[in-house]
């Protein structure tokens, strides 16, 4: 009954959380509210917000940082200079974060904003959240040092002042976002709001329902201005694609607009939502994750300047390749749910018992992409290219990261390695 409530309420998919996960949350709120068993918490939680968001929360753990993916924030600040600006000389920009968290995206956009040169006047932000808790923690503006991640926080130099082992964002930062509590498939939520410029929506579609996805792109088609942007997680560009937005070309910048030629109709699936992107890369690319697979590396290797690490195949030290396959298959669970520092972890293990599985290197890669390493993600498609010279998601993402870093050429040449190997089926 209450994953039905979670489903119908929140949208919340048991199926793509887990059973076990919802189960083990209801018996840490039974425990926290002094219940006396799962029937008398099924009538609190179907009455009380509150509890539904303090359930949420244990569900749902959210792990955030300040300029999480800086590809987006950075592209984010090139496209409201460079276009927007020039179109609405006396608008504001309009921006939505949802769900906002702890605060760290909506101030991470109006950091982004106000190093651009934009000032406050020119936007606002809307960060929404059903949690009251991280609302709390968003208004305060008080983060620790989790909340800082990267190898670039000259921000917190310029916006930040250390009180102890805490930081205390500035107020001119804190008062360009304002913080409202609320659930994105609350259709009176936002009912009367202008539309947005700017949606940042990440992290959110991986933990839905198929219904619910229906019901967050629709309120999204809404919700966002004709030529507005919609930033996504780095697992769901390719489900808002297949809704119907329109995916933006840019490297490690997971984003879509409206296509123009399809805003006066309804919005409907193009393609069957698959909620494991990771999966349909595997399948789209002809193999299905196998526990440890014994390849044999080839000889040869048809990429300049690339000595694998990887020479010979390790037997498996320790657990069962069953373990093995559990353990990998866990490391792509998190990484489509958006854990990408868990499943980083989880694929590292994996891999120093199982030097020579093809989708391990494949996964790190994207992991690694995700997380802004572009240097890590080079070199795990490397290796997967080179355990699999036909792998062709591999050559694919390969060819996105050298492009981005300015080599055409060898860019060039990935892509035709792969437009051979599609040819070849």
């Amino acid at each position: 009954m209450i994953e039905s409530l979670l489903e119908k309420e929140i949208g919340v998919s048991a199926d793509v959380i887990g059973p076990e996960v919802i189960a083990k949350a209801v018996r840490l709120r039974i425990a926290e509210c002094g219940l006396a068993d799962s029937k008398a918490y099924f009538g609190l939680v179907k009455t009380s917000k509150e509890e539904q968001g303090n359930l949420i929360e244990a569900v749902v753990v959210p792990e955030t940082w300040f300029f999480r993916n800086k590809n987006s924030f950075a592209f984010l600040s090139n496209y409201v200079t460079g276009e927007w600006l020039p179109k609405h000389r006396d608008d504001r920009l309009h921006v939505l974060s949802v769900p906002c968290s702890t605060g760290e995206e909506p101030y991470s956009i109006a950091m982004a904003l106000m190093d651009a040169g934009i000032g406050g006047d020119r936007f606002y932000i809307d960060g929404v959240d059903i949690s009251e808790a991280a609302l709390g923690k968003a208004k305060s503006g008080v983060y620790t040092l989790g909340s800082f991640r990267g190898d670039d926080l000259s921000f917190r130099k310029r916006y930040f002042e250390p009180k102890g082992d805490v930081y205390q964002l500035n107020a001119e930062v804190r008062k360009k976002a304002r913080f409202i509590r609320g659930n994105l498939l609350d259709d009176s939520l936002f009912m009367d709001q202008e539309p947005y410029d700017i949606i940042f929506c990440r992290n959110l579609l991986i933990y839905l329902s198929s219904e619910a996805k229906r019901r967050v792109f629709e309120i999204m088609n809404r919700l966002l201005a004709r030529t507005g942007i919609l930033f996504l997680g780095h697992a769901e560009r390719q489900v808002a694609i297949e809704w119907g937005f329109a995916g933006i070309p840019e490297f490690g910048v997971f984003a879509c607009q409206k296509e123009r030629r399809k805003r006066e109709t309804a919005l409907k699936p193009a393609l069957h939502v698959d909620p494991q992107p990771c999966q349909r890369l595997f399948e789209k690319a002809g193999r299905r994750p196998r526990a440890a697979p014994r390849l044999h590396p080839p000889v040869a290797i048809d990429e300049e300047g690339f000595e694998p690490k990887i020479l010979s195949e390790q037997p498996d030290r320790r657990g069962s390749l069953e373990d093995q396959k559990d353990l990998f298959n866990e490391a792509q669970g998190l990484a489509d749910q958006g854990s990408l520092l868990s499943a980083q972890e989880l694929c590292e293990t994996f891999l120093r018992e199982n030097p020579v599985h093809v989708q391990a290197h494949f996964l790190m890669g994207l992991i690694l992409e995700a997380l802004d390493n572009e240097e890590g993600a080079e070199e795990f498609f490397n290796k997967a290219i080179y355990l699999d010279p036909n792998h062709y998601e591999s050559l694919k993402h390969l060819s996105f990261v050298v492009e981005h870093r300015g080599d055409k050429k060898r860019a060039a040449h990935l892509r035709r390695r792969a437009r051979r190997v599609s040819k070849n089926g």
